[in-house]
């Protein structure tokens, strides 16, 4: 047996709409962002980058992103 054929139409629908998983808090969809931080190195004094890649909704917006 052969694959089904999908229509243009079908696959563009497939595609359309929100993306991620909703909050049980604020019913609204988590957006995935990268938080870089710079943090000093005391032993060396230089600077290093720590990339952290957080789930961001309404509820949770102001606490990640005021830090």
């Amino acid at each position: 047996m052969g694959k089904k054929k999908r229509s243009f139409a079908d696959k563009v629908s497939k595609g359309t709409g929100p993306r991620g998983e909703v909050c049980p808090k604020c019913e609204t969809i988590k957006r995935v962002i990268k938080i870089v931080r710079a943090e000093k190195v005391d032993e060396k004094g230089s600077w290093r980058f720590v990339e952290n890649v957080e789930k961001v909704c309404k509820c949770n917006e102001e606490e990640l992103l005021a830090s």
